[in-house]
């Protein structure tokens, strides 16, 4: 028999930059196509309002959803946004320690705004088929606990790998993309927010 001898693989990974930066190009495509979707929701909110057909949009016996609940809810993930973004500016000069805490307090605000969306889909004066007006602002108010669920199951993830210790000054990259994601949402709140705030049509039957 010949003996073979078998040498150490050669390390072929790829620089950790390289890889960061295919992951943020990846969260920043999936913003643009969620971006599209939100922004169809807030067209088809304006365009039924404009449009009124049958004034069926907002009939003269309707109860409005409070304007300012979407507004709460919408500063507590601004809030959280800020919370982690402090958070990343601590691990990337070295502060860890402030990452967890950072990343900690951005999860429990987050948790705070599921409990107050949900509240506020169910305490809702009108059901989702009364007009078009309900129907509008059940979906605006869904798409928007979609976000916070997402970012809320991210978070714990991001604060998990903190924990034991994986995240450090120059290895931050996942915390950095998902920062861009928070972001997001933080700001899609508000442009969700924005819609609720305008109820009577313009038109006849407003």
């Amino acid at each position: 028999m010949t003996a073979v001898t078998v040498e150490e693989p050669l390390p072929h990974h790829e620089h950790p930059d390289t890889v960061g930066r295919r992951w943020r190009t990846g969260v920043l495509l999936l913003i643009v196509a969620d971006a599209a979707f939100l922004f169809s929701l807030v067209f088809s909110y304006f365009y039924l309002r404009g449009l009124n057909t049958g004034g069926h949009w907002f009939g003269p016996h309707a109860h409005a959803a409070p304007i300012w609940v979407a507004w709460a809810i919408a500063a507590v993930v601004v809030a959280s946004a800020a919370a982690y973004r402090w958070g990343l500016l601590g691990v990337q000069s070295g502060n860890v320690g402030r990452l967890g805490t950072g990343v900690g307090i951005a999860i429990l605000l987050l948790l705070l705004d599921v409990v107050a969306q949900v509240v506020q889909m169910v305490a809702l004066p009108f059901g989702i088929g009364h007009n078009a007006y309900s129907s509008s602002v059940y979906v605006l108010s869904g798409a928007n606990l979609f976000h916070l669920l997402l970012t809320l199951f991210i978070g714990v993830g991001i604060w998990n790998r903190t924990r034991v210790g994986l995240y450090s000054k120059g290895n931050e990259w996942q915390v950095r993309v998902a920062g861009i994601w928070w972001g997001w949402v933080a700001l899609s709140a508000v442009i969700g927010a924005v819609p609720l705030s305008f109820i009577s049509t313009p038109g006849v039957g407003g």
